[in-house]
């Protein structure tokens, strides 16, 4: 038996400190190579160590007939040989090797260490300009200063360590984490570790640790055992593969990634071979640990042709995230997510590896966090009245292979998104939609890194919809364009109660095969401030609770609605809501209003150039108007002010117990919402002294009403408006001697420098004062009256809105009609209210007239001519009271009801009764006419008797007459 013992160590390194040792080893046998794990060195081995290194004990023995070549890490090596058996046949060598060295300078090994190799480095050194040089367009640019690749950074060795590292900060450095030796043999029998760590992290960010290598031919580890290739395949391959998890157990040369600082945390990634790219490993925190281990015995025979890298080199980096963010598990043992609010946002894959195997849990629900309710999670095992619902929308979702993601997964639905409905924290059993006797649903117990639960946790969670490579059956993708319509109802999810879960089960880890989904989730809020009124979804009342004897209640923050599904992100286009305030007997009602939000439409809130309110100028598309209700839920409510932007210190006071408050949007676009459009407001019910006894309210078919104003002062009851309420199924008339006088227009200079300032329109009135008279339209119509007995013969006429049939679409949607359960008219408003806005003394008259419209004949809807109509007036094609007809006062406008022809008796007698009548004069006519006929022929036979005899005896008889 032979026992010999080389030693062979290389003098020359101690006179280069910057330089290491390149080992070629041509040709290589020592003994024979059984195994790499037990005894796979019988006949000899030979082992490598490295100065002020420790020993690790790995053997290298076997033929190989390929350069194999070994660079150190230290400035000097050891060689130590050692043959046990010698061959006893004559023509088989089993101890024969050939080696050759050569001093390798630092700045030539690139591939180790980083850098610009010499050969590409420049023979001279650019110096800066000492001025800018200006580059124009089409000159050459390659001019431009060379840049330097930057160096490697390869860790701090841990003292007493082989190859183990500590990394820190690689957001800054250029770090790689390298097999020992590399590119060269890495040592049998060992085990390194990579430690990186990221100490400094910006603020409200989070720090993944990321390690890859999209190069595969930087990654050549040892896989299979065997020694040449056995097929076709494997040699068309070339040893060009990379494998994961158990099939790197064959050698035991492998690396492992951990989701961690140590070797108990979850494991993300496993592999070995090489040849391809290695996927993206990444951490959940700024902390991850790399682990390479081989097994004790090698040889240097490779079962393909030899490459000249051997081991490992993977690139290192950092990425941040937000840390207050479902897109990592702050949590390694348990992937769940807790996202509670009232908002809404995006909810993608996390941005981590996960390990095989792992389910992860997102527990949403709808809470206002504001109030002390926020801090916990409660569930509740009943669902009657949810405030909140979450709106679930899938944009995307797929599983991909790493390597190849042409190839499909191992199984069906490996990896899937399963989507509850409600709180889920056991498994409910088996009530999956695929569930059958092989297979159930298994929820993880996972435990929250939060105290939160309350009480018993409900089991009863539904699902709906589960999500895999194979089938999406819910999905949203065209939201990921920009300026895209909102996801429809049948495109997305909505949860019956507050609370929603989505459950990631992974059976491959993310690593090998990534998972991506994105979704959209937002928390509706369903509460609206005030209690129910009318049938509206958003018309609200509030009523003052106050006592005489008790102190008046504070103010009532209220706001515009919150839920999304009445607004154009809904799926609405247009909404209206109605706030109604009813204050007690010797209250009023006071509103203050701020944050009008229009959605960015040029708007403003002025004032009005004929009354001390505001008014809307510019696209009024999106307005709160406030009405005072002086006569509760009788005639048309009068609009006091519009605002369509912030008014500073806004505030408005009622004349009576009821206000309103109308919120309007119209043409709403699939991007708006109540964050584009609302208000925010308060309301108070404040005690008065003085009450109004009269109501200012006027009826009859026809009258006259005298406004006047003084400028010794008047009682405020004096100053509000009247009231006009024509009777049951009547419309007015109303007449006032003056003209109409518009707001004036704005132009953009005016809305855009949101200027307020009434102009100035005294010179096209002669007075001051101004008529508004309220039909019920979005506007008041503004008067300039004329004093009576005037010479100018000039006046306004204004019918109820509900007369004309040609309404402002706006004003058709604004007014509809009110959502009050005591009012069932769904007819236009008919009654009219005149106030009179007094700045100078002045009085004036406004006369009214009730009408009502022709009725249809039998035949159909053709309006019937004028003899269905008795008492109608021509000029307004409109029937008046027969109370009014011929009464002595005209109260049409042509005066058609007090004609001669309409009024006279005779005129109005009955036909038959005419016709007899024109029958008898015309007899009497023609007996007049026959006699002064006959007396005519009588009188020229007597003259021409006459004519015949002398005048002297001349005779007349006593009984002839002449007539």
């Amino acid at each position: 038996m032979l026992n010999m013992k080389c030693l062979i160590k290389n003098p020359l390194v101690h006179t280069f400190q910057m330089h290491i040792l390149k080992i070629l080893f041509d040709s290589f046998t020592l003994g024979r190579f059984t195994s790499f794990t037990e005894d796979g060195c019988p006949d000899g081995y030979m082992q490598i160590q490295e100065a002020s290194r420790p020993q690790v004990g790995g053997s290298w023995c076997g033929t190989s007939w390929g350069p194999s070549i070994y660079y150190s890490e230290t400035k000097s090596i050891t060689l130590i040989i050692r043959l046990l058996h010698l061959s006893k046949e004559q023509n088989n060598y089993n101890f024969d090797f050939r080696m050759a060295y050569k001093v390798l300078r630092k700045e030539y090994a690139t591939v180790r260490y980083g850098g610009m190799p010499p050969s590409e480095r420049p023979f001279f050194k650019i110096r800066p300009m000492p001025y800018p040089v200006n580059i124009t367009r089409g000159e050459d640019t390659n001019i431009a200063r060379p840049t330097k690749a930057r160096e490697y950074y390869l860790g701090d060795l841990i003292s007493g360590t082989y190859c183990s590292r500590i990394f820190s900060d690689c957001d800054r450095k250029n770090c790689r984490l390298q097999s020992p030796n590399f590119p060269g043999v890495y040592p049998r029998n060992l085990t390194c570790y990579y430690a990186v760590r990221q100490h400094e992290v910006p603020q409200g960010k989070h720090a993944l640790i990321v390690v890859k290598q999209p190069n595969g031919q930087l990654i050549s580890i040892r896989s299979q055992k065997a020694l040449y290739a056995t097929n076709q395949q494997e040699r068309g391959n070339s040893g060009r593969e990379l494998k994961f998890w158990e099939q790197c157990d064959e050698v035991q040369d492998y690396v492992t990634v951990y989701d961690g600082y140590t070797t108990r945390d979850p494991v993300i990634l496993r592999f070995c071979g090489g040849g391809v790219s290695v996927p993206e490993a990444i951490s959940s925190g700024p902390e991850l640990l790399v682990e390479f281990t081989t097994s004790p015995f090698g040889t240097f025979l490779q079962p393909a042709t030899a490459q000249s890298l051997h081991g490992f080199q993977l690139e290192v980096e950092v990425r941040f995230v937000d840390q207050q963010s479902p897109t990592y598990a702050k949590n390694k043992r348990a992937c769940e997510f807790w996202i509670r609010g009232t908002g809404r946002g995006v909810l993608e894959h996390p941005q981590h590896s996960l390990p095989p195997n792992t389910t992860c849990l997102y527990h949403m629900q709808g809470i206002d966090t504001s109030g002390p309710s926020g801090k916990n999670i409660f569930y509740r095992r009943q669902f009657s009245a949810p405030r909140f619902r979450v709106w679930f929308s899938v944009l995307k979702f797929y599983v991909t292979n790493a390597l190849n993601p042409n190839l499909p997964e191992d199984e069906y639905c490996g990896s899937h998104l399963n989507i509850w409905d409600g709180p889920m924290r056991i498994s409910p059993g088996c009530s999956d939609i695929f569930c059958d006797k092989d297979r159930s649903v298994q929820m993880s117990r996972a435990t929250s890194p939060q105290s939160v639960i309350v009480g018993r946790p409900p089991t009863n969670a539904t699902l709906v919809a589960r999500f895999c490579r194979e089938r999406a059956p819910r999905t949203c993708e065209h939201a990921l364009l920009r300026r895209s319509r909102a996801c429809a109802r049948t495109e997305s999810f909505l949860s019956k109660g507050d609370s929603l879960t989505l459950e990631l089960k992974l059976t491959q880890g993310t690593a090998l095969k990534p998972v991506f989904f994105k979704a959209l989730y937002e928390f509706v809020d369903l509460h609206q401030d005030g209690e129910q009124w009318g049938h509206g979804p958003c018309s609200r009342r509030f009523s003052s609770r106050s006592f005489p004897e008790a102190p008046p209640d504070p103010p009532v923050t209220f706001s515009s609605p919150r839920d999304v599904f009445l607004y154009g992100r809904g799926g609405n286009r247009n909404i209206s809501c109605t706030y109604r305030f009813e204050a007690n007997p010797g209250e009023v009602v006071r509103l203050k209003i701020w944050s009008v939000r229009s959605g960015g439409r040029l708007c403003r809130s002025v004032h009005s150039a004929h009354s001390p309110w505001f008014r809307c100028g510019g696209e009024v598309t999106a307005a709160v108007r406030v009405f005072d209700r002086p006569w509760k839920d009788s005639g048309p409510g009068v609009l006091r002010d519009c605002l369509c932007s912030d008014v500073f210190d806004y505030e408005f006071t009622s004349t009576s117990t009821v206000a309103e408050l109308k919120f309007d949007v119209v043409n709403m676009t699939a991007m708006d919402d109540f964050r584009s459009f609302g208000f925010e407001a308060s309301v108070e019910f404040v005690r008065v002294e003085s009450h109004c006894e009269d109501t200012h309210r006027v009826h009859g078919p026809s009258g006259e009403l005298l406004l006047y104003s003084s400028i010794m002062g008047m009682d405020h009851c004096d100053q509000r408006p009247w009231l006009i309420d024509p009777s049951p199924g009547r419309y007015l008339y109303l007449r006032i001697e003056g003209s109409i006088i518009k707001e004036p227009d704005l132009d953009n200079f005016t809305l855009l420098n949101n200027i307020t300032v009434a102009p100035d329109l005294r010179h096209m009135c002669r007075t001051q004062n101004r008529i508004a008279v309220y039909t019920g339209g979005l506007s008041p119509v503004y008067i300039c009256p004329l004093p009576p007995h005037r010479q100018e013969e000039q006046s306004v006429e204004i019918f109820s809105d509900g007369w004309i049939k040609e309404v402002d679409p706006l004003a058709k949607h604004v007014l509809a009609p009110p959502p009050s359960p005591d009012h069932f008219d769904l007819d236009w408003p008919r009654s009219l209210s005149v106030e009179l806005m007094g700045v100078e003394s002045g009085s004036y008259f406004v006369t009214w007239l009730e009408l009502s419209r022709r009725q249809p004949t039998e035949h159909g809807g053709v309006f019937a001519l004028s003899g269905d109509c008795r008492y109608r007036c021509p000029s307004i094609d409109a029937c008046i009271s027969p109370a009014l007809w011929c009464d002595g006062i005209s109260q049409c406008p042509d005066g058609a009801d007090e004609r001669l022809t309409q009024c006279s008796s005779f005129m109005n007698a009955p036909f038959h009764y005419l016709t007899g009548l024109i029958a008898f004069i015309a007899c009497i006519a023609f007996i007049v006419v026959a006699a002064t006929r006959s007396c005519r022929r009588r009188r020229s036979a007597l003259q021409q008797r006459l004519k015949s005899f002398s005048s002297d005896t001349a005779i007349f008889d006593e009984k002839e007459v002449i007539c």
